[in-house]
């Protein structure tokens, strides 16, 4: 399928079965130091993907732009408590898909100052609608037992993510 805005905004995407492996490598720079992170996060806007990945940046002393949650770390449910957070969204994502309702309720963040999006199933993929939706920051998910990717949004991680989508799902 050519990657077409119009299914994107109106069909929930699923990811292609031949391309799980691929997905699991970093699609960011891997950072495995916290003073490197740090460095890399100073002065941007930031969003998080992943309770661990949030808990970082928070333990950091930052407060995501938007932070996107499931509740679960490594397939483990947790217990956390996201507070002083300006806003909190809610959307449904099933594992291996991109929902139309949790990119709506991404585009939605950005009228936020800070803002927790709470997902019913699974965050992984939606590093991807985050990248493509919001316009200026860093993306932040986790590489398990390794460290945090951080993706800067531009035009080029635009077109690289969009090609992902292109390739890797189907509607």
């Amino acid at each position: 399928m050519f990657f077409c805005r119009e299914y994107y905004n109106i069909m929930n995407l699923t990811l292609k079965k031949e391309c799980r492996e691929k997905l699991k490598k970093p699609i960011g720079k891997l950072i495995k130091k916290e003073l490197e992170l740090l460095r890399e996060l100073k002065n941007k806007e930031i969003i998080t993907v992943g309770d661990k990945t949030t808990q970082t940046i928070l333990g950091f002393g930052l407060k995501p732009k938007l932070a996107i949650v499931d509740y679960r770390i490594e397939r483990k449910d947790i217990e956390f408590n996201y507070r002083n957070f300006s806003k909190k969204l809610k959307a449904k994502n099933k594992p291996g898909q991109i929902s139309v309702e949790s990119v709506e309720k991404i585009k939605e963040s950005k009228k936020y100052e800070d803002c927790l999006l709470e997902i019913d199933g699974e965050e992984d993929l939606l590093v991807l609608p985050s990248v493509l939706e919001l316009e200026k920051g860093i993306v932040c998910y986790g590489q398990p037992n390794e460290g945090i990717v951080v993706i800067g949004i531009s035009h080029r991680t635009k077109e690289n993510v969009k090609n992902l989508l292109e390739k890797c799902f189907q509607v």
